[in-house]
């Protein structure tokens, strides 16, 4: 998944969406419930659009997608959540790495919520894994992780120099120690060469706010930090022996880190929501949030996982909306949430998805004003 999936996903209105969020099971013991799971929620879904009141046609091209459904998934591979959507210009699956709650909505757009995100957590970046044979370069995007092959990458170590120890007539405790000495220094220095020309090669591939994490053992790991250039792109480090094909470990290990990274940010981001409180350059609570987006001011929108409310638009004022119906000058909004984000969105701010309760003492949602 990407950003330019939800962009398309999102230029799908007007038409029927069918948005089915499936709980699964990632693990061997508990994996047989998937096609279950599954087969249940596209019932659900077949049943609330044979309920509606979209046109035959549109319905009887919906109907013939059920089909190909099962053929998109590999049930091998799912994760925590599914995500499978469907429209007359679209079938889309995206496996989802932490947990959902279930959801099957047919509506005029989709349900994008776990998309949003799941995309805070695919920012592209690297994972160079160091060791004084040779050094491996991987590119990745949440928990799915490549590694480069090129003229740059893998970089083998070549030993140019050869020791000779002394000779047994001539040898001696202390002179076998220095020898031992000047080879460990040589050693350490022809690594350090090895990790600062690997160091330079990176200018090619971080840019700006590419982030980079390094794995390998604390020895070469310290080397690599006294070298290199680019500690301002380091995220992370991944102590430990990485030196074999091992991408799959690596990969659950890179994803973990993302969410650190992501959820480090969005505590600072919470910091900054309160600074701005104080200063009058923020607003709390759904009613608030909706009126200052209506006008622009949206910078950042920071709303809770889960959280949805139903609310009632003033048919004049579209800028200010209920939380109880206001009679024949109010229109309902199903999901006011999920209308904010798209508003958001629009209007060039940023969306921030956090845990479910993080946002509790600014009633779920709060945004940072831009004036």
């Amino acid at each position: 998944m990407n950003t330019s999936d939800i962009d398309l996903m999102l230029s799908e209105k007007g038409n029927p969406c069918i948005s089915m969020i499936i709980p699964t099971h990632r693990y061997t013991r508990d994996r047989m419930q998937n096609p279950e799971l599954i087969e249940k929620a596209i019932q659900k879904a077949r049943k609330l659009l044979a309920d509606s009141t979209w046109p035959k046609e549109k319905i009887r091209q919906l109907e013939n997608k059920f089909e190909l459904i099962l053929q998109r998934i590999d049930l091998i591979r799912l994760q925590e959540g599914l995500a499978i959507f469907i429209s007359p210009n679209t079938l889309k699956v995206h496996l989802l790495p932490f947990p959902v709650k279930e959801k099957v909505v047919v509506g005029q757009k989709f349900e994008m919520r776990n998309l949003f995100y799941f995309a805070q957590f695919l920012q592209p970046y690297y994972l160079l894994v160091v060791s004084k044979k040779r050094i491996r370069l991987l590119k990745g995007t949440g928990g799915d992780l490549q590694e480069l092959t090129n003229d740059d990458f893998p970089r083998q170590y070549v030993e140019e120099y050869e020791y000779a120890p002394p000779s047994i007539g001539s040898s001696s405790s202390a002179g076998l120690k220095a020898f031992e000495r000047d080879k460990s220094i040589v050693q350490e220095t022809r690594l350090k060469s090895f990790l600062r020309r690997a160091d330079q090669i990176l200018n090619k591939y971080l840019k700006e706010d590419t982030l980079l994490f390094v794995a390998g053992v604390e020895e070469e790991l310290v080397s690599f930090e006294q070298v290199s250039h680019h500690l301002n792109h380091l995220a992370g480090r991944i102590p430990g022996n990485y030196d074999f094909n091992a991408i799959h470990p690596l990969a659950e290990i890179a994803w973990k880190k993302m969410k650190e990274v992501v959820r480090a940010s969005n505590k600072e981001l919470l910091m900054e929501l309160q600074e701005e409180i104080g200063t009058k350059m923020a607003a709390v609570g759904i009613r608030n949030v909706w009126h200052a987006a209506m006008e622009g001011k949206g910078l950042a929108l920071l709303l809770e996982k889960d959280y949805e409310v139903i609310a009632y638009r003033n048919r004049e004022d579209k800028s200010e909306i209920f939380l109880t119906a206001a009679g024949e000058k109010s229109e309902i909004v199903v999901d006011a949430a999920g209308e904010l984000i798209e508003m958001v969105r629009e209007k060039g701010g940023k969306v921030v998805i956090l845990e479910n309760g993080e946002l509790e003492e600014y009633q779920n949602i709060a945004m940072i004003l831009r004036y």
